[in-house]
């Protein structure tokens, strides 16, 4: 994703810099075909899930992802989740009741709309399960139950990695591109970034924008 778009600011780096300065302010859109997020994904597994509950402790990952479908409003999918040294904390009678879950490996069937922050460069995603498969060494349908609460509409934070500027000279004068990612959103079978490129061009003393 990083190296398509360092191309296309690769590109734009040969045209004059009255051209480069004329662009500054023009969006940017990118699409990543939903087959390309698949394999992006797959290569990024595990992934931990934060566990910060105080009915819930230990540690789960995703282990599989499969199924990705990304629709105009949103995207569905297949996930796998193991779990290990799981916790489940309950209050029974003003005191507060610690049950040893210990291993767990689920499959999730879910939906999720996507929640793009500019100003903090974080992207929610907030799945809604449709169906839960568990095994656990626990009684199940308290796991299971414990796990829809812990996991069913509740935005998860990504943060997107800032992308390095392009620097080119061309001339006599440094020309300096940065982007800045102003929209995250999903169409049919693709995954949108809108960026918005920042241009500064220096050179003999003079800089602008």
């Amino acid at each position: 994703m990083i190296r398509s778009v360092t191309c296309i600011l690769f590109l734009l780096s040969l045209l004059l810099p009255s051209q480069l300065l004329a662009a500054a302010g023009r969006m940017i859109s990118l699409t990543v075909p939903e087959s390309v997020l698949s394999q992006a994904l797959d290569k990024s597994l595990p992934i931990a899930i934060d566990t910060n509950s105080g009915t819930l402790s230990g540690s789960i990952t995703i282990v599989k992802i499969s199924n990705l479908q990304l629709q105009d409003k949103g995207l569905s999918c297949r996930i796998g989740l193991k779990g290990d040294d799981m916790h489940l904390n309950t209050e029974i009678g003003g005191h507060t009741i610690t049950l040893k879950v210990g291993s767990l490996q689920m499959e999730l069937q879910c939906n999720a709309v996507l929640r793009f922050d500019p100003s903090k460069q974080m992207l929610f995603v907030k799945p809604v399960i449709t169906d839960m498969q568990a095994s656990s060494t626990a009684a199940q349908g308290d796991i299971n139950a414990m796990l829809m609460a812990f996991l069913n509409n509740r935005e998860f934070p990504v943060k997107m990695k800032q992308m390095e500027p392009l620097i080119a000279e061309t001339s006599g004068k440094t020309i300096n591109i940065s982007m800045n990612i102003v929209g995250i959103r999903t169409q049919q079978g693709v995954l949108q970034f809108d960026i918005l490129p920042q241009i500064q061009c220096t050179g003999h003393g003079a800089k602008k924008k």
